[in-house]
């Protein structure tokens, strides 16, 4: 690595703070230098030398290497002295060979079309499971056993992959900002659902621990029992979805950090409902139970992490980063916004939307259609990364319907049969001129989708496109379509509480 890494940068790049364009040959070379560069920097530099290199005026001055740098920057793990990192890799639902036919010698591999299909069905039950939960108070009582028979048609749309116990036993599970537990099935099942990997044996792993009742993460069930075998739950999830077991500690791996001890989880021996096929869920919400909340309370990383989810024609993974460099090893231009605090709900992600334009126009709905209610709780706009679709309160929905509507050239055709609303016919089209939609947030965070982040093909045989935003009643969602090729940075640092987010080519 250069001695001076400022000049080696100026003698490969354009000149501070103008722009050069380069053909692709050229600037996949000089990429590839300066990616050299932050990796080189990345293991010889402290973590200010880092950040200083990646935000050189010089840098930043390619032009179109640009996208593919941040992609580069975005992908490099950091270490700090403050804290472990730790890089995981999300899959989606449908890229996961154990739950598609990818692997099926008799039937053809989903098309895109059936695979955008079944995510909006997974969409419009986990929006209904969400709102069942807001029905649901929190309550305490004995453990027993549900009668709804096991399914694994749920909910889930993004994978990762963690190690527990010892000796490691690779989990698949699927990661939701919308729950705080982490659990996964383990032997002996009294009810078991078919899943990716084989189940979890706690008899096999010398760091497995039952937790006692008491002061500690079990008071933090809502339902609970305690026999003399220790700490019994029941989490039930808004669909009816439940899983009953014992909670426990064991020693956890993520990626390729350090082997973590004692993260409390639930070892489910009675799941019932309907779940994805995965292992179990590795609950991402704000509560005390979730894996960020954990870790950050071990002091094992900052209560931070970012993801970057790839588009739905991509076949790479999606990135998620845990700790200091979900924010420190951000390219620049993330703009945050702050988290909204609903204590009705607090394991959910709220942000305040200020206003929505369509085509370049604001669009014109009545006051408070996206606020929290302070007496309820209801209301408010939640970002998740398990729910496909947005979800727009109705009085918002309908005013950009209405202006999406004003901005079409295409015939409209009923979406009945999709579960969307605004579907149109493009066959005649000779080229698609579709309007872009801005989501307006607090602190001038401007949201910008593009067509890929809105219009979903349903059906090649008109073709028929239709809108990926829905309506709904009381409160709204910003689904992953939506947030598909831009970085999300959770800083949930009590000093901080923001989400930031930038447009970036994901992979």
């Amino acid at each position: 690595m250069a001695r001076n890494p400022h000049a080696f940068v100026h003698r490969i790049s354009a000149p501070a703070g103008g722009r050069k364009e380069y053909s692709a040959g050229a600037a996949n070379v000089l990429l590839m230098l300066v990616t050299l560069l932050v990796v080189g920097c990345r293991s010889s530099c402290d973590a200010a030398a880092y950040n200083e290199i990646i935000r050189m005026p010089e840098i930043l001055a390619f032009d179109p290497a640009f996208d593919l740098l941040q992609q580069a920057v975005i992908e490099q793990v950091v270490e700090t002295g403050e804290s472990q990192v730790m890089r995981l890799e999300l899959l989606r639902r449908d890229q996961h060979p154990s739950l598609t036919d990818s692997t099926s010698t008799t039937q053809p591999p989903k098309s895109s079309v059936e695979r955008i299909l079944e995510a909006v069905k997974r969409s419009h039950a986990r929006r209904d499971a969400i709102a069942r939960s807001m029905q649901s108070a929190p309550k305490r009582n004995s453990v027993k056993p549900s009668s709804i028979p096991v399914t694994t048609e749920g909910e889930g749309e993004y994978l990762i992959q963690i190690g527990l116990g010892t000796p490691k036993k690779t989990l698949t599970l699927s990661l939701d900002t919308g729950s705080d537990l982490v659990w996964t099935q383990c032997l002996a099942c009294e009810v078991c659902y078919p899943q990716i990997d084989p189940i979890f044996n706690p008899a096999k792993s010398s760091t497995y621990k039952p937790v006692r009742c008491g002061p500690n993460l079990c008071e933090d069930l809502y339902i609970t029992a305690c026999p003399a075998a220790g700490c019994q739950y029941l989490y039930e999830y808004g669909d009816g979805s439940s899983t009953i077991g014992n909670f426990a500690t064991d020693t956890v791996t993520l990626g390729n950090a350090s082997s973590i001890p004692s993260l409390g989880f639930g070892c489910g021996h009675n799941q019932t409902g309907s779940f994805t096929g995965a292992d179990g869920i590795v609950g991402f919400g704000q509560g005390p139970l979730s894996l960020i909340s954990q870790l950050s309370n071990k002091g094992v990383i900052s209560k931070r992490f970012s993801y970057c989810l790839v588009n739905m024609d991509s076949q790479n993974s999606s990135p998620l980063l845990l700790g200091d460099p979900a924010v420190t090893s951000a390219p620049p231009g993330v703009a945050y916004t702050p988290i909204q605090a609903n204590p009705f709900y607090p394991t959910y992600y709220y942000l305040n939307l200020t206003g929505i334009s369509v085509a370049g126009t604001p669009v014109k709905y009545p006051d408070g259609t996206f606020t929290i209610d302070s007496t309820t709780g209801n209301g408010g706009l939640i970002i998740d990364s398990g729910t496909t679709l947005t979800y727009l309160a109705t009085d918002g929905y309908n005013a950009v319907i209405a202006a999406v509507k004003a901005n079409l050239r295409y015939p409209l055709v009923s979406g009945s049969e999709y579960g969307l609303d605004l579907c149109f016919d493009v066959g005649n089209a000779t080229s698609l001129i579709l309007p872009t939609i801005v989501f307006h947030f607090t602190g001038k965070v401007d949201v910008v989708l593009q067509i890929e982040n809105l219009y979903v093909l349903v059906d090649t045989t008109g073709p028929i496109i239709c809108l990926a935003i829905v309506g709904n009643d009381g409160f709204s969602i910003f689904g992953n379509i939506q947030q598909q090729d831009h970085l999300i940075v959770y800083d949930v640092n009590p000093t901080n509480f923001q989400i930031g987010f930038k447009s970036i080519t994901c992979g």
